[in-house]
């Protein structure tokens, strides 16, 4: 399975999509499928938004994808960021249609997602599971709290990760967060250095086990691993490091699934 792990779009879909096609191009295949780190975008009025999407422009071309029922070219799956229209996401959530337009589908915080090859391939399905938001030490105590992530999805993670250890098939192959974990450097695109304190997230890592871990919200890069664990940062839209390929594999006795060294872009 060819997948493309993508950093933050903030609405500019037809530019994230023409980045998409071009890094295809680029390396002579198809992607399956997505994944988005947060910050997507979801803004269904293109005057109803926060201010920090104002800074970064607007809320670009997604009100108008939305308003068009435009499918997007690749099938694309995306965790929240902390900049999005919350009231609509929970709307999502209530109604159990994740799928927003044909092709988009959103990952609730502390869910799965499994994700099944829609052509022959040598490797299975591939589970995705998801912590979207930031951190936040009073928010992280509630049961859910929109723009940030809490225990409860955290530990709803690790209760799936325990409960389906023994099945290889259900077993947590991708960790997508928003934020980034403890531990890992970042360097931004101020060329700042520092290591983040999102509580938490180290230790939904290390209980879980995933194969590969990526984040975005910094707006920077990460090349990094927690215990053998490979973890990497995705910029945003347009800098580089933005864009990732990894492709998941299955081994020669056809059991185990393994992922070959990522192609950042």
């Amino acid at each position: 399975m060819n997948i493309c792990v993508a950093g933050d779009v903030h609405g500019r879909l037809c530019k994230f999509y023409e980045s998409v096609k071009n890094f295809e191009s680029g390396l002579k295949l198809s992607f399956d499928v997505v994944l988005q780190a947060g910050d997507f975008g979801i803004w269904i009025d293109g005057k109803h938004h926060d201010g920090i999407t104002k800074i970064h422009n607007g809320t670009g071309d997604f009100p108008d994808w939305y308003k068009r029922k435009k499918a997007v070219p690749v099938r694309t799956y995306f965790i929240n960021g902390n900049n999005e229209d919350f009231n609509f996401l929970n709307g999502l959530k209530i109604s159990g249609n994740l799928e927003i337009l044909k092709n988009l589908f959103y990952i609730p915080n502390g869910t799965t997602a499994e994700i099944s090859p829609e052509s022959g391939n040598d490797a299975e399905n591939l589970i995705v599971a998801g912590i979207g938001g930031k951190y936040d030490p009073e928010h992280i105590k509630l049961p859910e709290s929109d723009r940030f992530y809490t225990r409860q999805e955290i530990n709803n993670l690790i209760k799936y990760a325990d409960e389906n250890k023994s099945d290889k098939d259900k077993r947590i192959d991708i960790l997508i967060s928003h934020d980034a974990p403890e531990g890992v450097l970042i360097e931004d695109n101020d060329k700042n250095r520092y290591y983040p304190k999102a509580a938490g997230l180290r230790e939904l890592i290390l209980k879980v086990r995933p194969k590969m871990v990526f984040f975005g919200h910094h707006h920077g890069i990460c090349q990094s691993e927690i215990e053998g664990i490979p973890v990497y940062g995705l910029n945003i839209l347009g800098k580089k490091g933005s864009l990732l390929f990894v492709r998941m594999k299955r081994g020669l006795d056809g059991e185990e699934k393994y992922f070959e060294k990522p192609v950042v872009k």
